[in-house]
């Protein structure tokens, strides 16, 4: 994607002119790396979370998960390259986290089906997440 298409992607997001169909995992990451690549980690977090509840409202649900949610920035902020053009930095990141069931790696289903997880962050499980967001096996 060129930066244009990136930007435009995160305008038709946040002005929920997206169908919620048409917003897929590596466009979630866009999204992310995106906040990401302008701010950091807790402002772009919040930037997240508050496009995610004006889009899921607009499209009639209750969807959005805030552990799944922090898990994703914290990914793409440990893929992430600032000193890469947007693109290039993009592109990186959703080459690096292609595929949305990393996730279970980290928690169990029943753990990420919960209440709690889904309105406030838990920590994972089954393997752990430093602080930094790397990853720690124990």
């Amino acid at each position: 994607m060129k930066d244009c298409e990136i930007l435009m992607l995160v305008d038709r997001l946040e002005r929920c002119l997206l169908s919620a169909a048409d917003f897929h995992h590596r466009n979630h990451i866009t999204v992310a790396a995106t906040y990401l690549y302008a701010a950091e980690l807790e402002p772009a977090l919040n930037k997240m979370r508050s496009t995610l509840l004006r889009f899921v409202a607009h499209h009639g649900g209750n969807r959005y998960h805030e552990t799944i949610t922090r898990f994703w920035m914290l990914q793409v902020e440990k893929h992430l390259d600032r000193n890469l053009c947007l693109a290039e930095a993009v592109e990186r990141v959703t080459s690096a986290l292609p595929h949305k069931d990393l996730v279970y790696e980290h928690y169990s289903r029943e753990l990420l089906a919960s209440a709690l997880a889904k309105a406030a962050w838990v920590e994972p499980d089954l393997r752990q997440i430093g602080a930094s967001g790397k990853l720690v096996i124990g």
